[in-house]
């Protein structure tokens, strides 16, 4: 029988067709273990044929839209979560309109997944997220309950503080229905039990993962060749990233020459610019450069060609950071603060962690704790940070814990 995987994630595909890093991520794995392998974005539905898709063309099985539409008012799970929200007086129309588009987004996804899969198929849903894409999987799962289903659970599709409705977008329902559910992170699990306590036997964690075979070679750190401290950082230029932060931390950097290289684009980009060269004009130990976005091959290639000293995330919040991941996989220490998953990864061994809270005090004493580290020291902890990344990160480590079955199946052939 065809073993077919159907992988939900409402951002999988941009808009022009290109895949999602996470997706591509994932991607070469999933297609050596399963016989098909059908992707399921906000875009529409494809079967995808290629390790590496340049673009994929979704298609959308006819009225699926307008079905889900009508039909999202008749669910019984969506009058009980009205319920849910009026005992606890957070019933508005707002969160009603809220929860009716949520309803409407994962019954299309469902109807398109339906309209694509045959009854010859040992079929496994899979939702990246514990959002809609993991309301899609429930109801497949419901209809067809010889099927698989299972989610990952990540940060804005879980957490309260990042979206105050995640306790009312069906979240009972999904962890009713689901096989499996997979946080990526202690913290992740401890957000989905806040309000799905019933479903801690489903629950396991495991990380997201990044590309990449094994990592066994590393460049030397640069500051004891050229004496100039290199410091990288890789994230979305918005808010919750917060780069300014960092910035002020190097306003105020003095130990030696310092070339910090920031990799990310976003919507505060042009204004980062502007308060980069205001605060980092006056200090002439800091030189900088900020790339904006770049291609994911972009990013790995100047991992594994240009070396550096240390990795910075200054995050407000965080799951598990893939960049983090990636930085490991180099052999970079790190700097972040001691969010979200981040202290699963990131210890004293390969790095520095500061206080959830941090100012840029906090931030500079953990700069300075790296730049302090001996040649001998800055090499083992290059040493054991890729050890991490070889032990909790390689997609090819963490695939087989979501999909034993297929995993033992290939391993058998």
């Amino acid at each position: 029988m065809k073993r077919t995987v159907v992988y939900i994630s409402s951002c999988a595909l941009h808009a022009d067709g290109t895949p999602d890093t996470f997706l591509l991520q994932e991607l070469p794995w999933l297609r050596r273990h399963f016989d098909r392998v059908l992707v399921c974005s906000g875009g529409g539905i494809a079967e995808v044929t290629q390790d590496r898709p340049m673009k994929i063309t979704p298609s959308k099985p006819a009225c699926a839209g307008l079905r889900a539409f009508i039909m999202a008012r008749f669910q019984k799970q969506f009058w009980n979560e009205i319920k849910h929200l009026h005992a606890d007086h957070q019933q508005t129309v707002k969160n009603a309109l809220k929860l009716f588009m949520f309803t409407v987004r994962g019954l299309k996804l469902y109807y398109w997944i339906q309209a694509m899969l045959s009854e010859k198929e040992q079929t496994t849903v899979y939702a990246y997220w514990m959002s809609y894409d993991g309301y899609a999987a429930a109801l497949c799962k419901r209809k067809d309950p010889a099927i698989r289903a299972v989610a990952r659970g990540h940060a804005f599709d879980i957490d309260i503080r990042r979206n105050p409705m995640n306790p009312y977008l069906m979240k009972r329902f999904i962890a009713k229905w689901l096989d499996r559910i997979y946080p990526i992170n202690e913290t992740a699990k401890q957000q989905i039990m806040a309000y799905a306590d019933f479903a801690q036997e489903k629950m396991e964690v495991i990380g997201v993962g990044s590309m990449g075979k094994q990592a066994q070679t590393h460049l030397p750190a640069p500051r004891f060749t050229d004496r100039v401290f290199h410091v990288i950082s890789c994230a979305s230029m918005v808010e919750i990233k917060q780069i300014p932060l960092f910035i002020d931390t190097l306003a105020n950097w003095d130990c030696s020459r310092l070339y910090w290289l920031h990799i990310g684009g976003g919507a505060d980009e042009a204004a980062i610019r502007t308060y980069a060269q205001t605060k980092l004009s006056g200090n002439p130990m800091v030189c900088y450069e900020l790339t904006g976005a770049l291609p994911p091959e972009q990013v790995l290639d100047m991992y594994e060609t240009q070396p550096f000293d240390v990795f910075v995330n200054t995050s407000k919040n965080e799951g598990t950071p893939v960049a983090i991941m990636e930085a490991l996989h180099a052999g970079i220490p790190v700097v972040a603060p001691a969010v979200g998953g981040i202290p699963e990864l990131v210890d004293d061994s390969i790095g520095c962690l500061y206080n959830r809270d941090g100012n840029t005090a906090d931030i500079l004493h953990a700069l300075q704790t790296i730049f302090s580290k001996s040649a001998e020291e800055a090499e083992q902890m290059s040493i054991l940070a890729q050890a991490r990344w070889n032990e909790r990160c390689m997609i090819d480590s963490l695939l087989p814990k979501l999909f034993p079955v297929q995993a033992k199946e290939r391993a058998d052939i």
